[in-house]
C-alpha cells in the first residue's frame, strides 16, 4: 500500500510539472538502446487464534525481470522482458492438545514477454510510459505437509498485459524506473502430480509482488 501511495504522489508531482513547454520535456530518440532490470518482492505474516488451535502463516516472494529494448521511432520502444520468480508459503498449526502440524510450499517461475512501450515526457528528467506485452510463463510448485504427504504441480500461462510506468533520469543515460500494477488477461493450465488438471482464465488489475516493480535502466 505504501508503494502504491508513493507512486500516486509521484504521479501528482508529475502532473504539476507537465506545464513545461515541449522544449523542456525529454524524448527517447530513435535508435536508442535500453538495458535494464526490475525487482519485485513481498513478505507477509499472520497469526490466527481459533477455538481449538492457533495458526501462523508466513509467505515471501521475490521476482527479477531483466529487459532489453530498442527505440524504433521517437518515444516508441520495442523489446524483450524475461523474468524469474521464487515464493515460499509456510503454515504452522498447534491444536489444544499441543499437537503441531504444518505445511510448506515452494514455487519457481520463468516468464518471457516481448513488449511495446510508449513514452510521454513530462520534464527533462521525468517520463511516464505505457507498456503492452504478450507473454508466456512456466511455474513449478512443490508442497509438503507434516503427515509426510508430498505433491507437485507444473503450470503454463499465456497472458496479455498493460503496465503503467515511470522513468526518472538521474543522469543523461541512467534512469530509475517503476511499474505499479498491470491490467492482465491470463489463461493458465496447471497439472498436478495426482493426475488432475485445472484450467483458469481471468481478467483483472494485479498488484502482487510480480507486478509492483522497481529498477534501473541504461539508455545509450
Amino acid at each position: 500500500m505504501k508503494r502504491v501511495l508513493f507512486f500516486a504522489l509521484l504521479m501528482g508531482f508529475a502532473t504539476l510539472q507537465a506545464q513545461n513547454s515541449d522544449e523542456d520535456k525529454r524524448t527517447i530518440s530513435k535508435g536508442t538502446w535500453n538495458l535494464g532490470g526490475n525487482v519485485g518482492f513481498g513478505f507477509n505474516s499472520s497469526e490466527d487464534a481459533y477455538t481449538f488451535a492457533d495458526q501462523e502463516r508466513k509467505s515471501s516472494s521475490i521476482a527479477v525481470f531483466p529487459n532489453i529494448g530498442y527505440t524504433m521511432a521517437e518515444d516508441w520502444m520495442v523489446g524483450l522482458r524475461t523474468g524469474y520468480g521464487f515464493s515460499k508459503n509456510q503454515t504452522d498449526r498447534v491444536d489444544s492438545g499441543d499437537i503441531a502440524t504444518g505445511s510448506e510450499s515452494r514455487s519457481e517461475s520463468f516468464t518471457v514477454a516481448p513488449y511495446v512501450r510508449r513514452y510521454f515526457g513530462l520534464t527533462r528528467s521525468l517520463l511516464v510510459n505505457l507498456q503492452g506485452e504478450i507473454g508466456y510463463g512456466h511455474t513449478w510448485t512443490e508442497s509438503t505437509s507434516s503427515d509426510t504427504n508430498r505433491s507437485s504441480t507444473k503450470g503454463n500461462q499465456y497472458f496479455v498485459a498493460v503496465r503503467p510506468g515511470l522513468s526518472f533520469f538521474v543522469s543523461d543515460k541512467l534512469a530509475l524506473e517503476a511499474f505499479i500494477g498491470a491490467l492482465n488477461y491470463s489463461s493458465s493450465k496447471v497439472d498436478f502430480s495426482s493426475g488432475e488438471t485445472t484450467q483458469t482464465n481471468y481478467f483483472r488489475f494485479d498488484l502482487d509482488s510480480s507486478n509492483i516493480l522497481f529498477g534501473l535502466s541504461y539508455y545509450f
